[in-house]
C-alpha cells in the first residue's frame, strides 16, 4: 500500500471532503445538517479559504495507491507562529485501521521539522488514542499534553518536536 501526502493546488476535492469529516466530527461537536441535509463548512470558525491564500498553510490530499484517502492541512498555529499545527486532519473510513493516517502523519512532520502542536477534543477517545500513539512513535520529544480552549472549545494539546526528513518520497509539492 502506498500512502502519500500531495499538495492540494485547489480547494475543490478537500471541500467536498470536508462535509464528511463534520459529519465525522458531529458525533463530539454536536453539528447538524443543513436543512439540505448535507454539512457545510462554516468559513467563519474553520478558515479554510487561508489554506490556498496565506504562505504559511499547506493543504494536502493523502492518496493511497493514487485515491483519494482523506486529507492533512497544516499550518502555522496562529496564537503562536513557532508551532506548526495539524489544523485538520481526516481519513475516510475506508481506511482507517490500515496505517494511513500513521504513513500520513509520519510523511507531515518527516516534512516539516520543528515544534509542533495537535489538537483533540477530550470526548474524541479515538482521535486521543490515535494522535497520543504516532506523536510517541514518531515525535523527537517527549509530547507535553495541556487542556487549553481554542476558540469556545477546551481541547487536549500535544506539544511536540520533529526533526524532519528531507529524503521523502511520499510527498509531492
Amino acid at each position: 500500500m502506498k500512502v502519500e501526502l500531495i499538495k492540494a493546488e485547489s480547494p475543490e476535492i478537500i471541500m467536498n471532503l470536508f462535509q464528511y469529516y463534520i459529519y465525522d466530527m458531529s458525533e463530539y461537536t454536536g453539528f447538524s445538517p443543513n436543512p439540505n441535509g448535507t454539512y457545510t463548512v462554516d468559513e467563519s470558525v474553520v478558515h479554510l479559504n487561508d489554506y490556498w491564500t496565506k504562505a504559511d498553510h499547506y493543504p494536502f490530499y493523502i492518496k493511497v495507491d493514487d485515491q483519494i484517502a482523506g486529507f492533512s492541512l497544516i499550518r502555522k498555529y496562529p496564537n503562536s507562529k513557532e508551532y506548526y499545527d495539524m489544523g485538520q486532519f481526516f481519513i475516510l473510513r475506508k481506511y482507517k485501521g490500515r496505517g494511513v493516517g500513521r504513513k500520513a502523519f509520519e510523511c507531515a512532520i518527516g516534512n516539516f521539522p520543528g515544534k509542533w502542536i495537535t489538537r483533540v477534543l477530550p470526548h474524541n477517545r479515538g482521535a486521543y488514542k490515535f494522535w497520543n500513539k504516532v506523536i510517541r512513535e514518531f515525535s523527537e520529544s517527549t509530547p507535553v499534553l495541556k487542556n487549553e480552549y481554542y476558540g469556545d472549545k477546551e481541547m487536549i494539546f500535544f506539544y511536540y518536536d520533529s526533526e524532519g526528513k528531507s529524503d521523502r518520497e511520499d510527498y509531492h509539492e
